[in-house]
């Protein structure tokens, strides 16, 4: 069911806030955090990109981003640690968690906002959009999995602020090898990275640069 036109103009309003801007919008969340918390902030801020998707002048889709990088998830676990004053033995046990799991995929936290709702099917096989990610000498990889999580937790809100009320959160997970490499992507020579949403409704492109 498509949204009334004032549930839009707020969503609108939000979005446009956070889809071109929101580095900006997580370093300035990062200027008023406590010493504890800014080196997350930074490490999401640096992590996330924003993209709209239209169709002709009409707005399909605002969708953002988290790459979680060996650099974000080493953030993420000092944080998650100290804020939950958690003892070694389960502070080793999580970063042998996020060590696995990043040494399997390229995940990605993944939000999307769409005008209609069920255009919002990112986790469904049979998604109008098709989701890819590429690095710069060409190779393309195709999800693993792509599921949808709960949107009503608070720990996803506490660690992506940006997340809106209006929008569906994801968890993208890519392979770390193409199928004919042998070289980790993103490797130690990738320039960059995009992570590429597509489908009839119009295309949009979210670009990592490295090494600069």
């Amino acid at each position: 069911m498509v949204k009334s036109m004032g549930a839009v103009s707020r969503t609108f309003r939000a979005v446009l806030s956070l889809a071109v801007p929101v580095l900006f919008i997580l370093a300035g969340c990062a200027a008023k955090t406590p010493t504890g918390e800014e080196a997350y902030m930074k490490a999401l801020a640096a992590s996330t990109r924003g993209v709209k998707v239209y169709e002709g002048f009409e707005t399909k889709l605002y969708a953002s981003a988290t790459f979680k990088s060996t650099a974000f998830r080493d953030a993420y676990i000092e944080r998650y640690v100290k804020g939950n004053q958690l003892d070694e033995g389960y502070a080793n046990a999580l970063r042998e968690r996020e060590s696995e799991l990043s040494e399997k995929f390229n995940e990605f936290f993944f939000t999307a906002y769409t005008p209609d709702d069920k255009w919002n099917d990112f986790a469904e096989t049979d998604s109008i959009w098709k989701v890819y990610l590429e690095d710069d000498k060409g190779a393309r990889l195709s999800p693993v999995s792509i599921a949808k999580l709960d949107a009503s937790d608070p720990l996803l809100r506490e660690f992506f602020p940006y997340m809106d009320l209006w929008s569906s959160a994801y968890s993208i997970k890519f392979p770390k090898y193409s199928e004919t490499g042998t070289e980790p992507i993103p490797g130690a020579d990738t320039k960059s990275m995009r992570l590429i949403v597509t489908g009839v409704l119009g295309k949009g492109e979210l670009t990592w640069k490295f090494g600069e």
